[in-house]
């Protein structure tokens, strides 16, 4: 599983006119939270902008980390309180991934359906802190919906990519990079594949923040898929010769076909292999009236569906240098207790 840290507490210390401060603390202090904040909670959480009173019950239920760290004892004199309810600081922790956790746990059903609601940035955090303090039922449902967003199968690709549109370079990086720190491996290699999308230009800055290997596998992987691209597109422009040798590369003895299917060719934006519909040059077109024969008709559809298969079959290993099948057993071990 994902590496966890354990809460850090901090002594209190009285201020000038006796009033209860945190030690360490900025000047500006975290404030009560006004959503979770509750008058009978066990424990205060304390991140750098907001106090949240819960209840340990809830959180250890929920979360064999945060149970583990409940049962170690700690001295009174050591430990910070707000009156007299002891404070956890939140170390390590954004304000936001701690409140996902906390509405995911009080009163809010986060399970999958809930899940289409939530922006990408905020599907993160809760991959990020779920794992983090291994709350296996919060993870397992957050994996779910990211599954059916970067899915594991071609076909289901398709209607997964209408979601895609919205989605913000920094945030799809940002996701690249807790997943693969979380070890949410089946989705990474189509999240790979999303974040190839996205022009350098206007990526660059993530790709610098993504951790070295994960860079490394990002850039050769992203090679790696204009080549494949390019190679698509070069087998519709390939010369033929009427009467070779042989026609085995050959797209038609019609140089009026052959010539139509270069001319769409020259006037469709390039595209990566899987954003290339599987009817390629021939989408929109009127086959009756467009000069193109059934039989290339045939052999284009079916060159490209080929070779979509062959390369989505690669994509996985060219990314994370595992197959298909061995990021699937590695992913259930992973969620195995």
């Amino acid at each position: 599983m994902p590496p966890k840290r354990r809460r850090l507490n901090e002594r209190r210390k009285a201020g000038d006119e006796g009033e209860e401060q945190l030690e360490g603390t900025p000047t500006t202090q975290s404030r009560p939270h006004d959503e979770l904040w509750f008058s009978d909670g066990s424990i205060v959480l304390a991140t750098d902008v907001h106090l949240y009173r819960v209840h340990k019950s809830m959180l250890a239920k929920y979360s064999k980390v945060l149970r583990d760290l409940f049962e170690i004892p700690t001295g009174d004199a050591e430990m910070e309180s707000w009156e007299g309810v002891p404070i956890v600081r939140m170390v390590g922790d954004s304000d936001g991934e701690v409140y996902m956790l906390l509405k995911a746990l009080y009163g809010v059903n986060l399970q999958v359906p809930a899940l289409h609601v939530l922006t990408l940035s905020e599907v993160t955090s809760l991959l990020s802190i779920s794992s983090k303090y291994d709350c296996k039922v919060m993870r397992a449902d957050v994996i779910q919906r990211l599954e059916s967003i970067f899915p594991n199968n071609l076909e289901k690709m398709w209607a997964a990519k209408l979601l895609w549109e919205s989605f913000l370079p920094s945030h799809a990086f940002e996701l690249l990079a807790v997943a693969h720190r979380c070890e949410a491996l089946l989705i990474l290699p189509t999240l790979f594949y999303l974040c190839a999308r996205f022009p350098l230009e206007k990526s660059i800055g993530a790709v610098q923040a993504l951790p070295q290997d994960v860079q490394k596998n990002f850039l050769l992987g992203r090679d790696w898929l204009l080549e494949c691209s390019h190679r698509l597109r070069g087998r519709f422009l390939q010369s033929t010769k009427i009467g070779g040798l042989n026609h085995v590369n050959q797209i038609c003895r019609s140089p009026e076909c052959l010539e139509k299917i270069r001319a769409q060719l020259s006037v469709k934006p390039f595209a990566l292999i899987f954003d290339v519909p599987d009817r390629g040059v021939l989408v929109g077109l009127d086959m009756n009236q467009s000069e193109i024969c059934g039989d290339c008709a045939k052999k284009h559809v079916n060159t490209i569906r080929n070779l979509k298969k062959l390369h989505w079959d690669e994509l996985p290993v060219k990314f994370t240098s595992n197959s298909w099948e061995e990021l699937r057993k590695k992913a259930i071990s992973t969620a195995t207790p």
